[in-house]
């Protein structure tokens, strides 16, 4: 299947509106998808038919809009809704199917507050300052395992279980179940469905989520200082604590951000800089750049890449009528290589100020955790660029994230590099 039908020079449909026509579920769409958006950044807002149709959203300005307007386009997901129309949610056009709603994410007004609030004491700049020192033990120890051998799997080894661990113990679950909900959350977000990896992981999911109604039950009887005992007891909408769906839906959202996002960035960060020597040796000789070289990876990967909306009332955005009960799909991607705001977007410039990227998001459903991310990523580069800075990345084995378009990724990753010296460090769970 073809991902799109090139635009004319005037892209209008019958009834005059903007629009742009390629597939973002086709298979060549991973490799054309940096030259797709641009294009459609021609017009900003315009109409895809694809999927029953949808408003795709490009550029920087605009993508800021929707985001910071929730009133409008908002991110809640209900089936049947007495409105008359579907709300769609933020997981895909057409939505991503056979996971729990993203609790967080699709959560408006009292309960979005709500669980902002909650979760604020384990995730702001003061909280993360707690958690560093587990977090950089966590990498020296998890190097540690192989920096003798001078080989490993950059992705299942390493950049994959330290936040996962770090999850783990900020939820309320055993760290030492990592690798369990690691190989549910990754192969969801990294396979297509029907796939073998995929079915597995699907097939697992009824016992994971199982386990964790068990211990939320656990821990309405024994709370302790973790987010899911903070959970539990969380009163929303006059007075009710959530259903079990509900709570699964926000644990799903939870894990599954914990344990993806910032093992994607640190990977094609490091897949980036193996790729680009000189910028791996700044970074080696001049350590303070990661400040803002932290910033430009975000802007440059673009993990968590699109976004959708439904749109609740009639609107003029760019020029276009937006009608109540459209959908949207918004491109952090495309907002964030937009040449109006970032000079040579394509180039991974270190220490690119001003940088404005809206890795994060903007507005009230922006990123929770973006102030741990950011931490842990710089806690994983500086362990790998101080210990194995002359890493190789085997190309022609690593595998990219396909399963949805949403979100990229690596799959595997093996590296090699000179052996060192072992830190010694104490295992840290």
């Amino acid at each position: 299947m073809s991902t799109t039908d090139k635009a004319t020079d005037d892209p209008t449909d019958d009834v005059g509106r903007a629009t742009v026509d390629f597939d973002h579920h086709a298979g060549d769409y991973w490799e054309q998808r940096h030259e797709l958006w641009a294009e459609a950044r021609r017009c900003p807002v315009a109409h895809n038919p694809r999927y029953g149709g949808f408003w795709a959203i490009s550029g920087y300005d605009e993508v800021a809009a929707v985001s910071r307007d929730g009133a409008t386009f908002t991110s809640k997901y209900v089936e049947g809704a007495p409105e008359g129309y579907e709300y769609l949610g933020i997981m895909g056009v057409p939505r991503l199917q056979g996971v729990p709603s993203a609790m967080i994410a699709e959560a408006e007004g009292s309960t979005h507050v709500a669980l902002r609030r909650l979760l604020n004491p384990f995730m702001l700049p003061a909280a993360v300052a707690r958690y560093q020192p587990f977090m950089e033990q966590c990498a020296r120890w998890f190097l540690d395992q192989h920096v003798t051998e001078g080989r490993m799997d950059a992705v299942t080894d390493f950049t994959n279980p330290i936040p996962a661990v770090l999850t783990m113990k900020m939820v309320g679950l055993p760290c030492e179940t990592w690798s369990y909900y690691a190989q549910v959350f990754h192969a969801v977000a990294a396979y297509e469905a029907g796939t073998p990896e995929f079915d597995r992981a699907q097939g697992l999911m009824s016992e994971m989520i199982a386990g964790l109604l068990e211990t939320a039950e656990r821990r309405r009887r024994e709370p302790r200082d973790d987010i899911l005992s903070e959970l539990v007891a969380l009163e929303i909408e006059g007075g009710r604590t959530f259903t079990d769906a509900e709570l699964v839906g926000v644990l799903w959202n939870l894990i599954g951000g914990g344990l993806d996002t910032t093992t994607s960035l640190t990977s094609l960060s490091l897949y980036h800089l193996e790729e680009h020597p000189d910028l791996r040796r700044r970074l080696v000789d001049e350590p303070e750049l990661l400040a803002p070289a932290t910033e430009e990876f975000l802007r440059f990967t673009s993990v968590n890449e699109m976004l959708t909306r439904t749109v609740t009332q009639d609107v003029e955005l760019a020029g276009q009528h937006l009608r109540r009960g459209d959908f949207v799909m918004m491109s952090w991607l495309a907002a964030n290589f937009d040449e109006k705001v970032f000079e040579s977007p394509d180039e991974v410039i270190l220490d690119r100020s001003p940088n404005p990227h809206l890795a994060f998001g903007v507005g009230p459903h922006r990123c929770i955790g973006m102030h741990l991310a950011r931490a842990l990523f710089a806690v994983m580069m500086r362990e790998v660029l101080a210990r194995i800075p002359d890493y190789s990345v085997d190309r022609e084995a690593t595998r990219f994230y396909r399963g949805s378009p949403q979100m990229a990724g690596v799959v595997t990753m093996p590296v090699t590099f000179t052996p060192g010296p072992s830190s010694g460090t104490e295992r840290p769970f």
